[in-house]
């Protein structure tokens, strides 16, 4: 994708290219690891513009990158690195594993995310932090939680992630149902909640 797109637009985009795909292979193939880093960009896009401003997003397709997609504002373009955060050892997918008759595993929504889940964002945060980006501090990180996180406290979270503060240019938590920017820069605004998608 070499030109920005509105959320909407970027919606029907990435709706287009993973309607052939099982929920199965969207999660476990690396083949479709850019549909993954869509999917990130466009919960943070809609997010974003519902409660900080009109924004265009656009994936970065080139390889070896550090930049995953750029969100495009009336004020510049601010360029992310999107990483998941999950449960320790769980497997993406692990749910979608199928039995031997086909049919798929049904297992248990994973609930420790209300107790353990500000843990399992700051390991994503810090294994990040580890991998000692050249340009870390011109990156904005964008942590996608994959368990159940109903219950966050954002405070806490905001609190235990401060000593990444100085780490990259912003830090923006999205789940599946909710946004917030633990810390961010006048250029790109805020949202010192969880706002609900």
């Amino acid at each position: 994708m070499s030109r920005f797109y509105t959320p909407t637009e970027f919606k029907a985009i990435f709706e287009s290219e993973a309607a052939n795909v099982s929920s199965s292979d969207f999660i476990r193939s690396p083949k479709y690891k850019h549909l993954k880093e869509m999917w990130c960009a466009l919960q943070f896009g809609m997010g974003y513009e519902k409660y900080v401003a009109t924004c265009w997003l656009q994936v970065n397709q080139e390889e070896n990158s550090d930049i995953d997609f750029i969100l495009k504002t009336k004020s510049g373009e601010s360029p992310f690195q999107s990483t998941i955060a999950d449960v320790p050892g769980r497997r993406m997918g692990d749910e979608y594993k199928m039995t031997p008759n086909g049919s798929m595993i049904s297992k248990p929504s994973v609930l420790g995310g209300r107790i353990d889940g500000i843990e399992w964002i700051t390991n994503a945060v810090r294994a990040k932090d580890e991998k000692k980006y050249s340009n870390s501090m011109k990156l904005n990180l964008l942590v996608y939680a994959v368990f159940m996180s109903f219950s966050l406290q954002y405070h806490s979270l905001s609190e235990v992630l401060q000593p990444y503060k100085e780490k990259f240019s912003s830090i923006w938590i999205v789940t599946d149902h909710q946004i917030c920017s633990v810390y961010s820069t006048p250029l790109l605004g805020s949202i010192l909640f969880f706002g609900s998608l």
